[in-house]
């Protein structure tokens, strides 16, 4: 199930996301990916609600997102409206939010198994 929401966010993170670029109601591109993250990761939570808990679920979408987001930031200074202030400001405040989900998403997936 967490290989398949990894994989899931690195295809929602680095082809979709991408893909769906113009379209994305966002400036930030971390945003962006998330937006896309969040849908595909409800995508993965529907896909296995029948053998994982709430926490579990949780745990499944926010490390889809997270993978989404960081792969989707990494397409910032790809067009010609970006520059390299503006890229490293978003990137200082990105990632250690991405870090934070993160770590929540280990959490909450390790802790829906002592949970349930």
């Amino acid at each position: 199930m967490l290989i398949t929401a990894c994989a899931v966010g690195i295809f929602s993170g680095a082809v979709l996301a991408p893909a769906f670029l113009p379209w994305i109601p966002a400036r930030v591109f971390a945003l962006k990916g998330t937006m896309i993250g969040l849908i595909t990761g409800a995508v993965v939570v529907w896909m296995f609600w029948y053998r994982v808990d709430g926490w579990g679920a949780l745990g499944l979408l926010i490390s889809t997102t997270v993978i989404s987001s960081y792969l989707a930031m990494n397409f910032t200074g790809s067009t010609p409206f970006t520059s390299m202030s503006g890229v490293e400001k978003e990137m200082r405040k990105a990632i250690p939010l991405q870090m934070a989900a993160g770590l929540l998403a280990v959490v909450v997936w390790v802790g829906s198994a002592f949970y349930s």
